[in-house]
């Protein structure tokens, strides 16, 4: 129970980050083309652990972080989630392009001797 806890959180605090920041599509793109190699990416987070571990605080999820991304599911649901988050944000405004007077200004170019 726990576990789906923590996973859940985790899903919603990398969505909610990558959502915020307004980086869905390239963020979406990465996990799509990287998918098939998340299980290799874990276990080469569990071979640098010791090391990575001591610079971390003691009370850290280190190994739970690394199981999270050994299951291919749990990207899954994080590309789920980021879609959700990305229909609930409010559209972005449209820019208005001014227009220029392109008569006031004339460009000349001047060549030196």
């Amino acid at each position: 129970m726990e576990d789906k806890v923590f996973e859940q959180e985790l899903i919603d605090k990398i969505a909610g980050k990558i959502v915020s920041r307004r980086l869905s599509v390239p963020a979406v793109l990465f996990m799509e083309v990287l998918k098939p190699l998340n299980f290799f990416g874990a276990q080469t987070l569990n071979f640098f652990g010791p090391i990575i571990e001591s610079l971390l605080k003691k009370e850290n999820r280190y190994y739970d972080f690394t199981e999270f991304l050994e299951k291919r599911e749990n990207i899954e649901r994080i590309l789920q989630r980021i879609e959700e988050l990305e229909n609930e944000l409010p559209p972005k405004p449209k820019k208005t392009k001014r227009r220029k007077n392109r008569k006031s200004k004339q460009h000349t170019l001047q060549l030196e001797d």
